[in-house]
């Protein structure tokens, strides 16, 4: 579960930067590779603010989406057409069960999409992910 080091990681970041002031609100941005569980991650910071001067703030957890371009022909896609190429290039058994139900190997290591990629539209394979890796604290909101 590594949400409760991350959670522990955010609520220190804070708390050493924020000593002396009171915060307010803490909007964290998760890009939809980081394969976060949000609720888990959510409870973690709950708990883990509890006694500090963070325990009356208000944790927001934003979803980027993943986005996926082509450096040969600008093509542009997210997450549920990389899902599609996948399973186009994967046979079922490329796949991981995991509770009863197969998975996708970039639902275990999201890191493997660029290399499991081809561009929809001219089918080159050089690809960049634009977004969804995103793990920040995007803004702190204070008490005057």
């Amino acid at each position: 579960m590594h949400e409760w080091s991350i959670a522990e990681g955010i609520v220190t970041a804070l708390l050493e930067s924020f000593k002396d002031q009171k915060v307010l609100e803490v909007e964290i941005k998760i890009g939809e590779l980081r394969d976060l569980n949000i609720e888990v991650l959510r409870e973690a910071l709950s708990i883990l603010s509890k006694g500090t001067s963070l325990e009356d703030s208000r944790f927001s957890l934003i979803v980027s989406k993943a986005v996926f371009k082509c450096l040969s022909c600008g093509e542009k896609w997210m997450m549920d057409k990389a899902l599609e190429i996948l399973s186009e290039m994967l046979d079922a058994s490329k796949y991981i069960v995991e509770e009863g139900e197969l998975e996708p190997p970039i639902h275990f290591i999201p890191s493997l999409v660029t290399g499991l990629q081809k561009c929809p539209r001219c089918g080159r394979i050089d690809i960049e992910i634009e977004s969804g890796k995103e793990l920040e604290i995007s803004k702190v909101y204070l008490s005057q």
